[in-house]
């Protein structure tokens, strides 16, 4: 709770060597993972300054989703951390995503998750353009089942 898993993938579709999985990731970002081509990172600035195109990892993955978050949050200041959860998962894409071991399954409502991959790649257009229209949610609702007292 109060966070938002993300994970990454590669620009081909595949999921990188060093990524979990975990039912947690509710998205990923595009970075690089894999050496066939060392220089399809993400394009940024290293320790010095100077451009690089390397970065890669969930290094880059977590920063690209700030960046989709941040304009979300622009676009509607309103919005909440269970609202950031609902934009994420409703507007991400599973666009040419495949893995070979963890299968994408359809939830009760019929979205389609991967435990790597989580609802797909964020997408910044389409979650700036809920946000812009999106109706809070209710806040978390906490229920206590029972309790047990022990007496002396």
């Amino acid at each position: 709770m109060w966070t938002i898993s993300i994970n990454s993938a590669i620009n081909d579709g595949r999921t990188a060597l060093y990524d979990e999985s975990c039912s947690s990731t509710l998205a990923s970002t595009f970075s690089n993972g894999r050496k066939r081509n060392p220089e399809a990172g993400v394009a940024t600035t290293d320790l010095y300054g100077n451009c690089t195109l390397r970065h890669s990892g969930t290094s880059a993955a977590a920063p690209e989703a700030a960046g989709v978050f941040a304009l979300a949050l622009e676009a509607n200041p309103n919005l909440t951390w269970r609202d950031m959860q609902h934009l994420s998962v409703l507007t991400s894409k599973r666009n040419q995503l495949h893995d070979e071991v963890h299968q994408w399954r359809r939830n009760g409502v019929g979205l389609e998750f991967n435990h790597l991959f989580g609802y797909g790649v964020l997408d910044a257009g389409g979650m700036v353009k809920m946000a812009k229209e999106w109706k809070t949610v209710p806040e978390r609702f906490h229920c206590v089942a029972g309790s047990v007292q022990e007496t002396q």
